[in-house]
């Protein structure tokens, strides 16, 4: 996880900024670094289904290799000089795909390297690799970009992904349920009943609802931080780079936190307890727009999503069927898929209607979305 996501992470800030030196076009840049999103929205559920088909190490090794795939032929075009802004917007688009077919299979794959009462404890402990990398790889990436030049960057996470693949040959195969791996049903009726299940099963569907529904709302504003504190504080590249560290650094504090609870402990009531955290953080951004307050109060916007995160995703694979774990995921992860969408009528209000209100207003959404949940969530409330 380190070494895949350490990569893509790396790969994200070096696109972006290659992009936009290429185009000098805001908009091309936006549209390069959200690529990714249809991809993952589109294959997360074939992602699903393979996952709980097909052995486990095997498909998240096929993806790293096509990563891997990936990053060498753009590092080989920007080094013969043929590169051009929409092959990055295809290849944005293909590594959301190979992180849909990845991440259902691995989250799967850990329910059968752990007892049953320690998945949560796994789920959080990845998440945690997951967000130290998002903290430490775009800084080590920039760095590289100027030391190596872009391509140099390409060739290192090339090297990073193959890294990956050895390192997972470690693992033993992991192979599905024998029933479901042996089926003969099409891949969309494979799909149906994993949905059919999500919408049966109480507990799992609740889960599902509210990590969409407060991803919605909290989401956008970690991708619109930029615009938020460049209006709020006037902040320069560098400070905007320090609010997502403050982020990063509550977001680990939440993942070994999660990682240290153990079944009994009112799990529920933690991830009811995660959008109040986000809401509140975000409330007093908004009203008290001053840097050095942001710089504090970022830890809490970090804390408490990844709370929901690694939480959710935990509870959401205990509780789910063995047989339709990587599905359950995969319905997770659509959620991501969703965020650019949500993410442009906030674009749209901080421009027309003011970033403070903006702000306010997002948090007073969660806020609401978050108490309804408390209220109505019984089968989550109750979870041990």
């Amino acid at each position: 996880m380190f070494l895949s996501m350490g990569g893509f992470n790396m790969l994200m800030l070096v696109r972006g900024i290659l992009v936009y030196e290429i185009t000098g076009d805001a908009q091309r840049t936006a549209l390069v670094s959200i690529g990714w999103a249809p991809g993952l929205l589109i294959m997360s559920l074939w992602g699903g289904v393979l996952g709980d088909r097909v052995e486990r190490r095997m498909l998240i090794q096929l993806a790293q290799l096509a990563n891997a795939i990936f990053a060498v032929s753009v590092g080989v075009l920007i080094m013969t000089g043929l590169i051009e802004w929409w092959h990055l917007l295809v290849v944005s688009s293909m590594q959301g795909c190979t992180f849909a077919l990845q991440i259902p299979a691995r989250t799967a794959a850990m329910s059968q390297l752990v007892p049953k009462n320690l998945i949560g404890n796994a789920m959080a402990l990845n998440s945690g690799a997951m967000t130290l990398m998002s903290i430490a790889a775009p800084a080590v990436g920039g760095v590289l970009y100027e030391l190596i030049e872009p391509h140099g960057v390409y060739f290192v996470v090339t090297v990073m992904m193959v890294l990956a693949m050895a390192f997972t040959t470690f693992l033993p195969k992991m192979y599905p349920d024998q029933n479901q791996s042996k089926t003969k049903e099409s891949p969309l009726v494979n799909i149906k009943r994993g949905i059919r299940y999500a919408a049966k099963n109480r507990l799992v569907r609740a889960l599902l609802i509210q990590s969409v529904v407060i991803a919605m709302l909290s989401m956008p504003f970690r991708m619109l931080v930029p615009v938020f504190a460049k209006e709020l504080y006037g902040s320069v590249p560098s400070e905007v780079g320090w609010l997502a560290t403050m982020a990063g650094i509550g977001g680990i504090a939440a993942s070994v936190g999660v990682a240290s609870l153990r079944s009994g402990q009112r799990r529920g009531w933690v991830i009811l307890a995660s959008p109040i955290i986000s809401a509140v953080s975000i409330f007093m951004i908004g009203m008290m727009p001053w840097y050095w307050v942001g710089m504090i109060v970022f830890v809490g916007v970090g804390f408490g999503e990844s709370i929901r995160f690694a939480l959710g995703q935990a509870l959401v694979v205990e509780y789910a069927n063995p047989r339709y774990r990587a599905r359950m995921t995969s319905l997770s992860m659509m959620t991501y898929g969703l965020i650019p969408i949500a993410a442009f009528p906030i674009g749209w209000f901080v421009d027309n209607v003011g970033v403070v209100e903006t702000v306010i207003g997002m948090s007073i959404a969660l806020f609401t979305a978050g108490v309804a949940f408390i209220i109505f969530s019984t089968s989550v409330r109750n979870l041990r």
